[in-house]
């Protein structure tokens, strides 16, 4: 009975190497965004955030990429430790992926310490032959 049942999930689970690749790509990217946070790279974040890029953010405001760049750039907003966990990718097709996860940081915000929880969702599309972030949204894990 516990082999009929768990067949199907694993056959759910099964991806083509296409999505395989396009996986990889994303949590590639996700680790790249990571990256540019945590050394203030506003060129390496602007690589990667689409130029129609809209983030709803843990505290319910809506930011641009010009806004998320200009920030990192003008070192308003300087994290200090940025860890993902429990990292999803869900592959649409062969233009459309959406990862999900867990992600703990700290840091300031115009000089004031910060440090928070949040679970986020962020869609990629593959434009023009490259993959960019075009939406984002985080929500506060609250114990």
């Amino acid at each position: 009975m516990l082999t009929t049942f768990l067949f199907p999930l694993v056959m759910l689970a099964a991806q083509t190497p296409a999505q395989d690749s396009i996986t990889h790509m994303v949590l590639t990217l996700e680790a790249q965004r990571r990256a540019a946070h945590l050394s203030g790279n506003a060129d390496q974040l602007a690589s990667i955030l689409a130029d129609d890029f809209v983030d709803i953010g843990a505290n319910g405001g809506r930011r641009t990429k010009q806004q998320n760049v200009e920030e990192t750039r003008a070192h308003v907003i300087q994290w200090t430790t940025l860890v993902a966990t429990n990292e999803r990718v869900q592959v649409f097709d062969s233009t459309t992926a959406v990862v999900t996860g867990e992600q703990e940081g700290a840091g300031t915000y115009n000089g004031q310490p910060f440090g928070r929880k949040t679970r986020y969702i962020r869609v990629y599309l593959k434009r023009r032959g490259h993959w960019q972030n075009v939406a984002a949204q985080s929500a506060l894990i609250t114990p």
